[in-house]
This record gives structure tokens, C-alpha cells and sequence, in this order.
């Protein structure tokens, strides 16, 4: 089970003020607080401004990663999580949707963000029927050189989400970032339960050889964890771009770090994965083996593009990648697409040469020069059924309809309102008032739709075209 399947995240906030109209760009964002098609059912801010990040659901309870708060305009490198915060992820109950109450948090250590977290049912071992908690820790500042800093995968009974317990953690080691981005599958043929995870080292391979760095143990940037007892997770394989050599793609654009794994999309069989390569692209690996990870082919971006592949959504059924590249570059040079980033589909009948089939962008992600504040990039793709959930940060959820996925189109969207509570300027905007949609999560037993915004905290919602 994994974001695309049990639970469907998708962001989308207020729908009250559909009726407002366009926001004037100082207010923060140019279309804050519109919606088409969808409406608001409830809405916690989490306490105020937090930069709440991924969000899941899981029998009735919402589970929100944070980041935390610190000073952009300082340019330190702990602008996502101060030193000496203590984020966590909060426990929403949202079983009266119209009313969601925190009721707990799952308590990561100091100097560590979370990013990502799934819920899930054991199904193996001495846990089975246990609902567990999987959630992905990472360092602050300059604390991957440190040997002994805390980063990796932190496990949780949840069995009673207003009473969590930590039951098991992996440090990935030195010198990671820690757990990125996610997901959780289990290996029915194997009777194994596996974290799919990317595990950013702290230096990568330049654009055009094969000579970056592993980790101080010679890891790459995904990792396979076999999380079947959680209260001993184990790293059974790795894999890093190296493993193929290059040459690699050449950044484009305004990021200075071309190829580093960013997130995985296993299939539902947990057999394939999907990885995030940032410039170099969505790379495939066959994972029938889970201790020997097989390359089966990758991706590859026009000339033009500025790349930045961050995350996928999988359609086993069709064999199609729904991808988001999160491109903040608002200085395209002529050589490069003008524009942030956007979704792409690739057909992947052909492992070892997906073709890309079609596109969309948003009017506000085109207009890379001349928007209002906010940022206007996508940032995640979520396919439920021929339907397709995308988290657009300043732009909201967007929902389209993918049924013809070579002319997908847009059929829903919810803006949040501008947040009230003013910030210091910021390197890329992403800490203005604007709206800035992280999560999306699609609950197929209730039909209702949870989104996380950085500022303005948790938003429950329903499509009202069905």
C-alpha cells in the first residue's frame, strides 16, 4: 500500500471563498482562495504557521509530517528546521471531519524535520493486526557529518493513535540526509513488508561522470528496508545512479545539484520502483530479487528542460508514470522551456524505453516572470483510478482527468486562502503568505480528500461533481 492506493493524499483548502475571485498579487498568490468543484469540510491550521509537510490517512486519522520554521532570509542552512527545534508529526483524529482535533504527535528527535510518513496494518510476524506508523527523519544543518547525528526511519504502534509507542528506528549513518521521501509495500509472494525509501547522500555525481560519492558506507541514495518487524528494521539492498555510469544529464536551469535520488514509487506487486533522479531523470529498477536491485532503464529529458524529476505516481494497470518535476527556476536562460515545474506521463509498456505521452502545465506555472508571490511549481502526483491529484504549491490541488492521459484535463481545483500571519522575505517564497499546497490524500472509504498546506495547516474536502 503506498500514497497512490490506500489512501490518496491530495491538497485542497477553502472552498467557501470560490465565490472571492483572484486575489491581488501583494495579498499572496494570484488566484488564493478559488476552487472549482470542490468544497471544504474541515480545517485544523495545526497551530499556526509550522511548515507542515506530507500528509497521510489511516482509519479515520490524518498523520502530518513538520519541518519546522526558521529564518530563509538568513540563508543558513537550517532554515527548514532550526537548530534546537523539535518537529514532529501530528496526530489528527478526523473521524467528525467537520471538526479534526489533534490528539497526539509522534516525537522525532531534536534537530531533525520529518517529511514523510504512511500508516499501514502489519500483515506479517509477531505485529500482525498492529497498525504501524513509518516516519522518515532528517538532519538540520551541517549534522550529516557527524557520525552520531539522528536520521533515518523512526517506527510507531499506532494501534492507538492518541497513545503512540516507538518501537523501532534505522539510522542510515553518516553522510546522509536521512529518509526523504517513501513508500510502504508488501511482498505477498515473500511474506516480507518493505520500506522503499531515498536516503540522499551528502555529495553527488557530477553531470558528467560517473564519479560521485556514497555514503561513509559505500551506500547509494534508495534503500530497501525490510520492515516486517518493526521493531527491527533492516537494510536488505541499496542502489545509486553510479551503478549505471555516466554520462549523466547536465543540470539546467537555477539547481546546482544535478542527480540525487529523491523519491520511490514502488509498484502495487512491490516487484518495480520508480526512482526520482532530480535532472537525470525517472529511472527504473527491478526489484524480483530484493537483494540485488536490476537497472531496467530510465527516462530522459529534452535538451530544453530544466529536469528536477521529484516524485511519481504509478498506474499498474495502465502502465503509466504520472511524474512531477519541482522546478523553481524563474531565470530560464534561451537555451531552456520557460516555466516552473510541471506533470508529465510516460508510457511504460517498454521498461527500458519509456515514452513520454503527454503533459500538463498550469497558466500560473508558464508565467515564470510575471507571477504573483508564491511559488508555482508542482510538487506531487497522486492517480486514483483515471483520476489524477496534483499538489501545486501556490496553484492548490489540481484534479484532472486522465482517462485519455495523451489530453489530460483539469476538472477540479481548490486554491487555499492567503495565510495572515507575515514572514521575513525568502530565497524562493515558499515562507510568504501565499498558499503552498505540500500534501495530497485521496481516502477511497469516505471519498474525501486531505491536503496539507505549509502555512495554513490541514484541509478536508470533497469534490462536489460527484
Amino acid at each position: 500500500m503506498n500514497h497512490k492506493h490506500h489512501l490518496r493524499l491530495l491538497l485542497v483548502v477553502i472552498v467557501a471563498l470560490a465565490s472571492i475571485g483572484p486575489a491581488r498579487a501583494d495579498s499572496g498568490g494570484s488566484n488564493a482562495g478559488a476552487a472549482l468543484n470542490i468544497a471544504v469540510v474541515g480545517h485544523n491550521d495545526l497551530g499556526g504557521r509550522g511548515f507542515n509537510a506530507d500528509v497521510w490517512v489511516y482509519k479515520g486519522y490524518a498523520y502530518v509530517g513538520q519541518w519546522g520554521f526558521g529564518d530563509w532570509a538568513s540563508g543558513s542552512k537550517d532554515r527548514f528546521c532550526p537548530s534546537g527545534s523539535n518537529t514532529s508529526v501530528l496526530v489528527i483524529d478526523a473521524r467528525t471531519p467537520s471538526n479534526p482535533q489533534v490528539v497526539g504527535r509522534l516525537q522525532n528527535p531534536p534537530n531533525t524535520s520529518v517529511e514523510d510518513v504512511v500508516v499501514f496494518t502489519a500483515r506479517y510476524g509477531r505485529f500482525k493486526g498492529k497498525d504501524i506508523a513509518t516516519v522518515g527523519v532528517q538532519y538540520c544543518g551541517d549534522s550529516r557529518y557527524d557520525a552520531n547525528a539522528d536520521r533515518g526511519l523512526m517506527l510507531w504502534d499506532v494501534t492507538n493513535p492518541s497513545a503512540p509507542a516507538q518501537i523501532g528506528y534505522l539510522n542510515t549513518g553518516c553522510c546522509t540526509r536521512g529518509v526523504h521521501e517513501f513508500e510502504i509495500e508488501h511482498r505477498t509472494d515473500l511474506r516480507r513488508t518493505f520500506a522503499y525509501a531515498t536516503v540522499p547522500t551528502s555529495r553527488y555525481p557530477d553531470a558528467t561522470t560517473a564519479s560521485g560519492y556514497r555514503d561513509a558506507n559505500g551506500d547509494g541514495d534508495f534503500r530497501l528496508i525490510d520492515i516486517t518487524d518493526p521493531t527491527h528494521p533492516v537494510q536488505v539492498s541499496d542502489w545509486g545512479i553510479q551503478d549505471i555510469g555516466g554520462p549523466f544529464d547536465a543540470g539546467q536551469g537555477c539547481d546546482a545539484d544535478p542527480n540525487y535520488g529523491h523519491g520511490a514509487e514502488p509498484s502495487e506487486d512491490g516487484k518495480l520502483v520508480f526512482l526520482s533522479y532530480w535532472d537525470s531523470g525517472f529511472i527504473a529498477l527491478d526489484l524480483t530479487d530484493p537483494g540485488q536491485p536490476a537497472f531496467k532503464g530510465r527516462t530522459a529529458y529534452p535538451a530544453t528542460a530544466d529536469g528536477d524529476a521529484h516524485s511519481a505516481s504509478y498506474d499498474d494497470t495502465r502502465k503509466l508514470l504520472f511524474t512531477a518535476d519541482e522546478d523553481f527556476c524563474k531565470t530560464s536562460g534561451p537555451a531552456t522551456e520557460k516555466g516552473l515545474g510541471y506533470l508529465r506521463v510516460y508510457d511504460y509498456a517498454n521498461l527500458a524505453a519509456p515514452a513520454q505521452i503527454g503533459e500538463y502545465r498550469t497558466p500560473n506555472s508558464l508565467g515564470a516572470d510575471s507571477q504573483a508571490a508564491g511559488d508555482y511549481s508542482i510538487h506531487n502526483a497522486l492517480v486514483v483510478g483515471t483520476d489524477v491529484y496534483l499538489s501545486w504549491y501556490s496553484d492548490g490541488i489540481r484534479v484532472l482527468d486522465a482517462s485519455d492521459p495523451r489530453a489530460l484535463r483539469e476538472v477540479a481545483f481548490f486554491v487555499p486562502p492567503s495565510a495572515n500571519n507575515p514572514v521575513k522575505p525568502s530565497q524562493r517564497g515558499v515562507l510568504s503568505n501565499a498558499p503552498q499546497v505540500w500534501g495530497v490524500v485521496y481516502d477511497e472509504s469516505t471519498g474525501l480528500i486531505y491536503a496539507s498546506d505549509m502555512n495554513s495547516g490541514l484541509w478536508i474536502l470533497r469534490r462536489t461533481d460527484r
